[in-house]
């Protein structure tokens, strides 16, 4: 069957520079071999929307009209990976702005936008908003692993791709409820998270209602046991030391 916009399907890929520096992939093996290897990160397949911008637009294009089970190369220019580098992107900004001491190289937000930061001199600092890899040609080896089907495959697909783990739920007719698992009650990344799988399954399954569930339950106390000395050799339970 010919992969079309909207479609689901697994990919599997890994993305390089111009110079070989792998920056991207979801092959443990390969993210091992190039020293890029996240132990917090989950590799296999990941789940893709077509034409949904869930990849860089280039790769996204090239899925469409392909099959399961098709493996090759892909050559991806800036403006249709990571974007051109931008002037209009780089902002001095004053070093007594940020709450905590930085240093050039690090990642900061400001605003809502995330940067690094380039150099200081003067009590300002130099900050370049780009993507860290806008301006790069891209190239991707990917495989179509899979398209998936069935409407309750997509939503779980939906709430793993936002929540980075599965979630128990159900669906009945055009609402969905998601139980929430108690480890996300103070996730910053779930606040934001959650906002934005209401709106995917609104949009791409045509959900009308999607209730997020938490629940917390009572834990029994344990009976709290005083420690009991234990007889010395020789002697039986409840017997006093002869002299």
């Amino acid at each position: 069957m010919v992969i079309q916009k909207g479609d689901y399907i697994k990919l599997s890929y890994t993305g390089k520079l111009e110079n070989g520096t792998v920056f991207d992939t979801t092959d443990a093996n390969v993210a091992r071999e190039f020293g890029v290897y996240n132990e917090q990160a989950s590799y296999g397949p990941e789940t893709v929307v077509v034409g949904k911008g869930f990849v860089v637009s280039g790769l996204d294009e090239d899925l469409i009209g392909k099959e399961v089970g098709y493996h090759g190369t892909l050559t991806v220019p800036p403006e249709k990976g990571f974007g051109l580098r931008r002037i209009d992107q780089i902002e001095t900004i004053p070093v007594k702005k940020f709450k905590e001491p930085i240093r050039p190289g690090m990642r900061v937000n400001v605003g809502g936008r995330t940067g690094t930061v380039e150099n200081i001199a003067g009590g300002r600092a130099r900050i370049n908003f780009n993507s860290p890899l806008a301006g790069e040609t891209l190239t991707y080896e990917y495989t179509i692993e899979a398209q998936i089907e069935e409407r309750d495959e997509k939503i779980a697909a939906i709430l793993r791709m936002f929540s980075g783990k599965d979630m128990d739920h159900k669906v009945k007719e055009d609402k969905v409820k998601v139980e929430v698992p108690k480890d996300f009650a103070f996730n910053q990344r779930w606040l934001l998270a959650k906002g934005a799988i209401a709106s995917e399954l609104m949009e791409l399954e045509g959900i009308e209602k999607v209730v997020f569930q938490e629940t917390y339950e009572k834990e029994e106390k344990k009976e709290a046991f005083e420690p009991v000395e234990a007889p010395a050799a020789g002697e039986e339970k409840g017997e006093e030391k002869k002299e």
